[in-house]
């Protein structure tokens, strides 16, 4: 009888310890919750700038639409379509409809262009102003994709984010804007009419309210 009671005493002992050694073990702590990734559409558009002999010529183009995927307060993507349509200049009505001549943009058959990012990355220990983003995608006019790259300053004020940043095109030529181009006729025989390969890019962008 005694050997009964003592075994029992030492399994409702054994049993109370590994109770006891199981509440003590920590729980896994919990997973932080996932941020929402929030597409926000953004208004604006680019200012461009071409170059010919001892000249320079700039304009406009805005953008039909387009959108930033947001993580927070940091951009994770996006989608912008220029509307070509809209592409002006200041310089003279004539150059404008050059421009929009099949010489040029042939804006009538091709009346969007579009750049989609496929990377970002941010800019560690940016100054305040500067750029705080490196930003690549591919940029399609005519039909015509290739990658591009430009720097970015992205701010943010009362809820709305704004994008600045400017890039150069280094060459119009493989988006088939030919017109003019020593790629294709000898510097010697242009003369003045030369126009040169790259166009830069200005652009200021911002999310809707």
């Amino acid at each position: 009888m005694k050997k009964l009671i003592l075994m029992a005493t030492v399994l409702l002992a054994s049993a109370s310890f590994a109770a006891d050694k199981k509440d003590n073990k920590k729980k896994p702590a919990d997973k932080p919750a996932a941020v929402e990734v929030k597409k926000m559409d953004i208004t604006g558009g680019i200012k461009w700038t071409g170059y010919g002999v001892g000249k320079s010529h700039t304009g406009d183009i805005t953008l039909k639409s387009g959108f930033v995927e947001m993580k927070g307060d940091v951009p994770t993507g996006g989608e912008f379509v220029l509307d070509m349509e809209s592409l002006k200049t200041a310089d003279s009505p004539k150059l404008q409809g050059h421009l929009q001549s099949p010489d040029f943009f042939d804006v009538k058959k091709f009346t969007t262009g579009q750049f989609k990012i496929t990377t970002i990355e941010a800019i560690k220990d940016a100054a305040a102003g500067a750029p705080n983003y490196k930003i690549t995608g591919d940029l399609t006019i005519k039909d015509k994709k290739h990658a591009e790259t430009f720097m970015a300053t992205i701010t943010k004020k009362d809820g709305v984010f704004t994008a600045h940043g400017e890039t150069e095109i280094k060459d119009r030529t493989q988006y088939d804007i030919v017109y003019n181009s020593q790629k294709f006729k000898a510097a010697s025989v242009l003369g003045d009419k030369l126009i040169e390969d790259k166009i830069k890019i200005v652009f200021d962008v911002q999310t809707k309210k």
